[in-house]
C-alpha cells in the first residue's frame, strides 16, 4: 500500500480537519459508514487506488475540498454536500454497516434490530448538532440526509414492540434536525417537509415533548416565511400540548408567538409573550445544547426580545437588548452568534449609527464566513440595503463590496 508524500499529506488534512471539528477518529468514521480504522490509516497516509470514493466521503463529511485529498473538484461529493442528490447503493450500505445493520432487501430476511442502534443515533446526533453550531449546515447535512435515509429504509421497518418508540422518537428528532439544517441552508419548503415528518413520527411514537417542540419550530419556520396568524396559531398549539414538555421548549413557543405578534404590531402581547419566555428560561435548570429546547438559555431570550423591539420599529431598545444578549452568549452557539451580530448592525443601521453598523456587520461576515449560513448572509444584505442613505462613506463602500462577494 502507497504511502507517498502526498498521501501524508491528505492524512494530515484529514486529520487537521477532524480535529479542528473537535471528533474522534470513530465519530468521522460513524458519519462515513467506515470502520475506526479505515480513518486511521488514512491519516497515516496509508491509501491506495480503491480508496478514491473513501476520500470522497471523507471531503464530504469534513465539508472541505476534494482538491486538498488529491481529487478532482467535481468529484461524486463535490467540495459541498448536495442537499438533494440521492443516496446511492454503496453509501446505503456502507451507513447501515456503521449502525450494525444487515444489508437492506428482502423484508423476511430482516433481522431483530439492536436497541444498541438507538442510542448511537442519538449520540451521532448530538455531535452533529454540536458541529452545525460550530461550523454550519453544509459540514453535516450530508451525514443526516444519509442516517434519514437508513433509519427510514432500515431502521424503523426492523423496530417492533416497545422499541419501536423509542426509534420513532430518534427519528422524529433527526428529521426536526434537517429540517432545521435545510432551513439554514435557505431551502423552506424542503425544512417544512421535513418539519412535517417529524410531527408524523413524534405522534406514532405518543411523545409530547417532541409534538410541542416540532410545532414551536413550525411555528418559527411561519415567522420566516411573515405568516405571523399562523406563527400565533401554530405556537399557542405546542403550548397546549399535555404531558411532560421541558420548560425550555414551552419558552420556546412563547418566543414564536411574542414574534407573530410583534409581526402583527401588537407590542403588548410580544412584550408578555417574551417576559414568560424569559421566566421559564432562567428558572430553568441548564441542559446540554441537544437537548430539547437547551438552546433557549437567557441570553437567546434577550436576543429575541431585541429582535421583536427591531420589528416594532425601536431599533435603539433592540440595540440595548442584542448588545445585552451577546455579552452573555454561549460559546458553543457561533452560528447563531454571527445571524445575531447581523442583526445587531441593522438595528445599528435603523438607529442611525453607520459606523458602529459597519463594525458589527464586518464581524458578522467573519463569523458567516466559517460558518456559510444562508440566514446570516440574508441578514447581512439588509444591512447593506438599511445603510443606503450612507452608501458614499468608505466604510459603506467596504461593506457593500465585502457582502458581494459573497
Amino acid at each position: 500500500m502507497e504511502q507517498t508524500p502526498r498521501h501524508r499529506s491528505n492524512g494530515q488534512a484529514i486529520r487537521t480537519a477532524r480535529r479542528e471539528r473537535g471528533w474522534t477518529q470513530r465519530q468521522l468514521a460513524d458519519m462515513c459508514g467506515y470502520s475506526q480504522s479505515t480513518v486511521s490509516r488514512l491519516e497515516r497516509g496509508r491509501q491506495s487506488a480503491k480508496d478514491m470514493d473513501v476520500l470522497s466521503m471523507v471531503a464530504d463529511r469534513l465539508g472541505i475540498s476534494p482538491t486538498l485529498l488529491g481529487l478532482a473538484g467535481n468529484g461524486p461529493y463535490g467540495h459541498r454536500a448536495d442537499t438533494t442528490r440521492p443516496m446511492n447503493r454503496r453509501q446505503l450500505l456502507g451507513t447501515a454497516a456503521s449502525l450494525g445493520l444487515p444489508p437492506s432487501g428482502d423484508s423476511s430476511r430482516r433481522r431483530p434490530l439492536n436497541p444498541a442502534v438507538v442510542a448511537h443515533l442519538r449520540s451521532l446526533r448530538a455531535t452533529l448538532v454540536q458541529s452545525d453550531s460550530l461550523y454550519g449546515p453544509h459540514c453535516v447535512i450530508g451525514a443526516v440526509r444519509d442516517h434519514l435515509a437508513v433509519i427510514e429504509e432500515q431502521v424503523l421497518p426492523s423496530a417492533s414492540g416497545r422499541l419501536r418508540a423509542g426509534v420513532l422518537r430518534t427519528a422524529s428528532e433527526w428529521a426536526e434536525f434537517a429540517g432545521w439544517l435545510h432551513e439554514d441552508l435557505g431551502q423552506p419548503e424542503v425544512g417544512l417537509w421535513w418539519s412535517d415528518r417529524a410531527m408524523e413520527w413524534a405522534q406514532e411514537a405518543d411523545d409530547p415533548a417532541l409534538q410541542a417542540f416540532v410545532l414551536m419550530r413550525k411555528a418559527q419556520q411561519s415567522v420566516g416565511l411573515n405568516q405571523r396568524q399562523r406563527a400565533i396559531g401554530l405556537a399557542s398549539a405546542a403550548l397546549r400540548v399535555r404531558g411532560d414538555v421541558p420548560e425550555r421548549v414551552r419558552a420556546s413557543a412563547h418566543i414564536q408567538r411574542a414574534h407573530g405578534h410583534a409581526l402583527a404590531g401588537d407590542s403588548t402581547e410580544a412584550a408578555h409573550a417574551i417576559a414568560t419566555a424569559h421566566e421559564l428560561a432562567a428558572g430553568t435548570r441548564a441542559t446540554r445544547a441537544d437537548q430539547l429546547g437547551g438552546f433557549c438559555v437567557p441570553a437567546y431570550v434577550e436576543a429575541q426580545r431585541a429582535a421583536c423591539q427591531l420589528l416594532l420599529g425601536h431599533p435603539a431598545e433592540a440595540v440595548a437588548s442584542y448588545q445585552r444578549a451577546l455579552d452573555h452568549w454561549p460559546g458553543s452557539y457561533q452560528r447563531e452568534r454571527g445571524l445575531h451580530l447581523a442583526r445587531l448592525a441593522t438595528a445599528h443601521a435603523a438607529d442611525r449609527s453607520p459606523d458602529a453598523a459597519c463594525a458589527t456587520a464586518v464581524e458578522a461576515l467573519e463569523i458567516m464566513r466559517e460558518t456559510d449560513s444562508r440566514r446570516t448572509t440574508a441578514e447581512l444584505r439588509r444591512v447593506v440595503t438599511a445603510l443606503t442613505p450612507w452608501r458614499t462613506t468608505g466604510a459603506v463602500r467596504g461593506l457593500v463590496e465585502a457582502v458581494a462577494a459573497i
